[in-house]
């Protein structure tokens, strides 16, 4: 689990995640290829594909902690510090 701090309230938080998510499957259209999401509240339940490869998880937005819980593939899995830190600095710019 990747949990990243911020003082911006819930809503403000996700509007935020909302419009990065967005973006970020307009920008790396080359690299993904579906990117599925469902807001239940304050929680995106998400099925992503890229290079072939599919991670699923949740994203919780908190008044103070966004909480990510993933699961991939094994070959992934290899990198899986290197992802959880470029996701914790990309969270920690859009969240200041």
């Amino acid at each position: 689990m990747t949990a990243v701090e911020h003082q911006l309230g819930a809503p403000t938080a996700q509007s935020r995640l909302q419009d990065f998510i967005s973006q970020m499957t307009t920008q790396y259209t080359d690299t993904i290829d579906s990117m599925d999401g469902t807001w239940n509240d304050n929680v995106l339940t998400f099925e992503l594909t890229a290079m072939r490869m599919k991670v699923s998880g949740t994203l919780t937005v908190n008044n103070d902690v966004i909480e990510i819980q993933g699961t991939m593939p094994f070959a992934l899995s290899l990198m899986r510090g290197r992802i959880e830190k470029t996701m914790e600095q990309e969270l920690r710019k859009l969240l200041a």
